[in-house]
C-alpha cells in the first residue's frame, strides 16, 4: 500500500475534482432554497473557481517545503469538513464561504497530486502515470452530472455535497495507509515566498474576477477597466518579486526554455475551446433538440468519456509516438470536433454529433498527456508541487478565459442576428443555431491555430533531457 497508495491517492483526488460538476445539475434547487434570483448563482462556480485557481500554484510550492503528502492529508481533511459546511449551510453567503473553504481545500489536493504521481514512477513511465491520473479526471467530469441528477431524483440538493464525505473518509484512509501523513525524508527548510504567493493571488484572481465580471459590467467602463489595469499592476509586481526572491513561487527563467512557454499557451487555448462546449452544449441539446436533462447530459458525457480513454491510450504512447505529434494530434481532433459539433441544429442526426464529441474528448485527452508530461519533466523533481500546481492553474485560467470570452461573443452574435431578423425573442432557433455556430465554430478554430505553436520547437527533445534535481 505504501509504495502505491500515494499514485492511488493522487488519481482519486483527480476523479474528486471532477465530480464537483454534480453542484451544477443542482443550480435551479439551490436558487429555490436560498429564495436568490437566477443571476446569483454564478457565485457559486466564481467562489469556488477563482479560490482554487489562485492558489494552486502556492500550494504547489508548500507541497514541494513540507511534503506531497502531507499537504494531500490536510486538504483531503477540509475537503471533508467543506462539504458538510456546504450541505448545512443556513443562508447564501454562509453556503458562499464554505464554497471558499472548499475551493481552498481542492487547491491543497490538486497542487499536490501530479507530483504525487510523477514521484512515484521512474522518469520513463511518467507519460504512463500521468496518463492514468488524467483519465481518472475525466472519468470524474463525466460521473459528475449523472450522479447529481440521480441524487436530485431522491434527495435535495445537500445531497451532491454529503454523498462526497463517505468518498473523503475512504479517501483518508487509503492515505493514512499509504504514511503521506508522515514527515518526509527531505524537507526543504527555506522560507516561502510568501510576497510572491500574495501578489500571485491578487492579481490573477482580480483577473479572472474582472474577466466573468466584464459582461456584466461592460468591457469599457470605468469600473473593469480600473480594476484589469489593477490586475495588471499586480501581476507586474510579482513578476519584479520573483525575479529577487531567493526561492520564487515560479521560476520566470522557465519560460525562456524552448517550448514552455507554448506547452501554458496551449494549455490554456484547449481548455478555453473545450470550455465553449461545456457552456453552449446543454442548450442546443436541451432547449434546441429537445433532449431531456438526463438524455442530454448522457449525450455530453460523451466527451469526457472518450477523453479518459484517449488519456489511458496517451500515456502508453506518449514515449512511442512524440510529445509533438500526440500534441498536434489533440489539438487536431479537438478542433476538427468542435467545427462539426458546431454545425448542428435540430435535424442533426444523432450519429454526427457522437462522431463530434467523440473526437472532441479524444483530442482533449491525447493533449493533455504530453502537455503535462512536458511541462512536469521541464521543472526539477525537487518542484514537482510547483510544476502540478502550475499545469492545474493555467487550465483553470484557460476555462475561465473561455467564460468571458465565448459568453461576450455569444452575446454580441445573438444580438447582431435578432436585430438583423428583427426578432425580440431571444432563445428563438433561428437566433440561437446561426450564433452556436460561429461561436463554437470559432472555439474549434482557435484549438487549430494552437498547433501553430508546435511549429520549430523540439518538444520530444526537452522532456528527454528535463531536469532531475533530486535535492
Amino acid at each position: 500500500m505504501e509504495r502505491r497508495g500515494p499514485f492511488v491517492v493522487a488519481c482519486l483526488g483527480g476523479l474528486l475534482a471532477g465530480l464537483d460538476t454534480s453542484v451544477n445539475i443542482a443550480f435551479p434547487a439551490i436558487t429555490a432554497a436560498f429564495a436568490i434570483d437566477v443571476s446569483q448563482i454564478q457565485w457559486v462556480v466564481v467562489s469556488f473557481v477563482l479560490t482554487y485557481s489562485v492558489l494552486l500554484l502556492p500550494a504547489g510550492r508548500l507541497a514541494d517545503r513540507i511534503g506531497h503528502g502531507r499537504v494531500t492529508v490536510i486538504g483531503i481533511s477540509l475537503q471533508a469538513l467543506a462539504f458538510i459546511a456546504c450541505a448545512l449551510a443556513p443562508s447564501f453567503p454562509l453556503f458562499l464561504l464554505a464554497r471558499v473553504s472548499q475551493g481552498g481545500a481542492m487547491a491543497l489536493i490538486l497542487g499536490a497530486a501530479p507530483a504525487l504521481v510523477t514521484l512515484s514512477v521512474d522518469e520513463e513511465r511518467q507519460p504512463r502515470a500521468l496518463g492514468v491520473y488524467s483519465m481518472f479526471s475525466a472519468v470524474g467530469l463525466a460521473l459528475g452530472a449523472p450522479v447529481g441528477g440521480l441524487l436530485l431524483r431522491i434527495w435535495d440538493w445537500p445531497s451532491v455535497y454529503f454523498f462526497r464525505v463517505p468518498y473523503m473518509i475512504v479517501l483518508l484512509g487509503i492515505a493514512l495507509a499509504s504514511g503521506l501523513h508522515r514527515r518526509p525524508s527531505k524537507i526543504s527548510h527555506q522560507p516561502l515566498d510568501l510576497l510572491g504567493a500574495v501578489t500571485l493571488a491578487g492579481g490573477l484572481g482580480l483577473a479572472l474576477f474582472v474577466a466573468s465580471r466584464g459582461l456584466t459590467w461592460g468591457w469599457f467602463t470605468p469600473r473593469t477597466a480600473t480594476l484589469g489595469c489593477v490586475a495588471l499592476i499586480v501581476l507586474g509586481v510579482f513578476c519584479f518579486v520573483e525575479k529577487r526572491a531567493a526561492l520564487p513561487l515560479v521560476e520566470l527563467s522557465l519560460f525562456r526554455r524552448p517550448g514552455f512557454g507554448q506547452a501554458n499557451l496551449m494549455n490554456a487555448l484547449a481548455n478555453a475551446s473545450m470550455f465553449s462546449l461545456w457552456f453552449l452544449g446543454p442548450y442546443l441539446l436541451v432547449d434546441i433538440r429537445g433532449h431531456g436533462s438526463i438524455s442530454g447530459g448522457l449525450i455530453l458525457g460523451i466527451a469526457p468519456t472518450t477523453t479518459a480513454a484517449a488519456a489511458w491510450v496517451a500515456g502508453w504512447l506518449t514515449n512511442r509516438l512524440g510529445l509533438r505529434a500526440l500534441t498536434r494530434f489533440g489539438l487536431a481532433s479537438l478542433g476538427v470536433g468542435l467545427v462539426i459539433f458546431s454545425r448542428a441544429d435540430a435535424g442533426t442526426h444523432l450519429v454526427v454529433l457522437i462522431v463530434a464529441l467523440s473526437l472532441v474528448g479524444i483530442g482533449l485527452g491525447s493533449f493533455q498527456v504530453p502537455n503535462m508530461s512536458f511541462v512536469m519533466a521541464s521543472i526539477p523533481r525537487s518542484q514537482q508541487g510547483v510544476a502540478g500546481g502550475m499545469t492545474q492553474m493555467v487550465r483553470t485560467s484557460g476555462l475561465v478565459a473561455g467564460l468571458a470570452v465565448w459568453n461576450t461573443a455569444f452575446v454580441g452574435f445573438r444580438d447582431r442576428q435578432a436585430r438583423s431578423l428583427g426578432l425580440e425573442d431571444l432563445s428563438a432557433p433561428e437566433i440561437f443555431v446561426p450564433t452556436f455556430a460561429k461561436v463554437v465554430g470559432l472555439a474549434g478554430l482557435l484549438a487549430l491555430v494552437g498547433i501553430l505553436l508546435t511549429v520549430g520547437v523540439s518538444f520530444d527533445q526537452r522532456f528527454r533531457h528535463a531536469p532531475n534535481d533530486e535535492t
